[in-house]
């Protein structure tokens, strides 16, 4: 109803009314203003309106606290232990500040749209309780519906901004949200696309970071489940020592990541997990070590030799160093019998022309001392293995590095990871020409070669650090179209 309307029809009521009339005109007009200061925003009968027809902007509206749910996907899975300080203080004076909702498309029901679920929970229980008026409907801030995505990073800001996440609750929530970002693009994320599109949506987090909670979500989701006071920083400690042993296990053992996990820590981590209700505590160092523990029972190993052969390896990658090849510190008599028997009628190389080059079962024993070349064998055998192209990979004197690699099969040319790695190595023996087919050298495979924190990535800049080191102790550097190839050259 229009101002000039309002105007117009007053005194004509106000003419045939009782001599009350002029407190029933005084009350009609208030209720005549609100309604027109209600135009563009549904009023109280919002929660009746068809599932297609919510408002297009944000604006209040009155809603029966039944028809609005939490948000089922909170990353904050730990109840707020000031709920019953909350439920009172919404008992006394209501809720304070608006909660905001928010409705997917198709459906009746709404959510709570960034943070609020607390709030919600304490003013339905007052309503199954009481049944006080007071407690039935919320004024609430409608926002039209945007994605599961802002949702979930909605949520995320609101708890973050509160001091309420845990490091795994941040970690599970933000490995949620890529999964969601990722889904709506149709496309994976890189470290770096991944740290674009969350600081677009109000979250800053760095590519580091994100790897760690990547790793604790894939690997240590048997430890986050169950101990909350799993922090960033021990993911931070087990992270490199975990990921040193996977790399002495593959060198030694052939043993796949899968397995090791499967097999040796993931039975240890459920023990801690199993623990902690009694214990209250936790060390990621006692983690680390009761997983060497089990590894060097695994392989068969002094667990002294097998600390110092990680320590060694540890030392060199934080140097951007070659690593160092672990010099025995015990080994049983009857593998010391055995050892010495392959060394005494081995050939004075440390390999024997066209060996499959597989990792090794056992320590290394290489005669003649640990030169750079050999020390360049046992890296480019540690990378073959971590890449999966140890198969494709021989050992020949005659080749520049002492090394040589046979055509990748055509059914794994589009597997990125065998093809990136084979071209590398290829490609510093002197294997590639132009008739070479290689991978394109774009900015995901330049991405992938400076990312500190891949493995495979790293265990490759060693390989270079001692072809450097190798070529500057007299080898003589591999010619790209030689003449006279090793065997196997394409």
């Amino acid at each position: 109803m229009s101002g000039k309307a309002l105007q117009s029809d007053l005194p004509t009521r106000t003419a045939a009314a009782p001599p009350s009339a002029r407190q029933v005109s005084i009350e009609e007009r208030r209720r005549l203003v609100a309604e027109s200061l209600q135009v563009g925003n549904p009023g109280n009968g919002a929660r009746d309106l068809p599932a297609h027809a919510d408002p297009r902007l944000e604006c209040q509206v009155e809603l029966a606290v039944d028809d609005i749910r939490p948000y089922e996907n909170n990353p904050r899975r730990a109840g707020n232990a000031r709920f019953a300080d909350i439920k009172e203080s919404i008992r006394a004076s209501g809720i304070r500040n608006p909660l905001t909702v928010t409705r997917r498309p198709g459906e009746t029901h709404f959510i709570v749209e960034a943070g609020g679920n607390t709030r919600l929970m304490a003013i339905q229980q007052l309503w199954a309780e009481t049944r006080d008026p007071r407690f039935r409907k919320l004024v609430v801030l409608f926002r039209p519906w945007r994605s599961e995505s802002h949702v979930l990073s909605s949520h995320l800001i609101e708890n973050e901004q509160r001091g309420e996440m845990t490091f795994w609750d941040k970690a599970t929530g933000v490995v949620a949200l890529k999964s969601r970002l990722e889904a709506e693009k149709d496309h994976a994320l890189s470290l770096r696309q991944l740290e674009g599109e969350l600081g677009g949506l109000g979250l800053s987090v760095n590519t580091a970071t994100l790897a760690h909670y990547l790793f604790a979500t894939e690997r240590l989701r048997t430890l986050g489940e169950c101990i909350p006071e799993l922090s960033g920083l021990d993911v931070k400690t087990m992270q490199p020592r975990l990921n040193a042993m996977k790399r002495h296990a593959q060198s030694r053992a052939s043993r796949t990541e899968e397995d090791l996990y499967a097999s040796v820590f993931e039975p240890l981590f459920r023990r801690f997990a199993d623990e902690y209700p009694q214990t209250r505590s936790f060390s990621a160092a006692a983690v680390c070590e009761a997983c060497e523990e089990a590894l060097a029972r695994q392989l068969g190993e002094p667990v002294a030799q097998l600390r110092h052969a990680l320590d060694s390896s540890s030392r060199s990658s934080r140097a951007g160093a070659e690593p160092c090849v672990p010099t025995p510190l015990a080994r049983p008599a009857a593998r010391a019998a055995r050892d010495d028997a392959s060394v005494s009628t081995a050939n004075s190389s440390p390999f024997h022309p066209g060996d499959r080059f597989q990792p090794r079962t056992a320590h290394p024993t290489i005669p003649g001392g640990h030169t750079p070349a050999e020390q360049l064998i046992e890296q480019v055998r540690v990378f073959a293995a971590m890449a999966g192209i140890a198969d494709c990979v021989r050992l020949h004197p005659a080749a520049p590095l002492g090394y040589y690699l046979e055509t990748l099969p055509i059914a794994d040319s589009g597997l990125p990871v065998r093809q990136r790695a084979w071209c590398l190595l290829a490609g510093i023996s002197g294997q590639l020409d132009d008739a070479t087919p290689t991978q394109q050298l774009d900015a995901t495979f330049l991405c992938w070669l400076v990312d500190a924190d891949d493995e495979d990535a790293s265990a490759f800049w060693n390989i270079l650090s001692l072809v450097r080191k190798s070529r500057g102790a007299g080898r003589s550097p591999p010619v790209a179209n030689n003449s006279t190839p090793a065997p196997g050259h394409a």
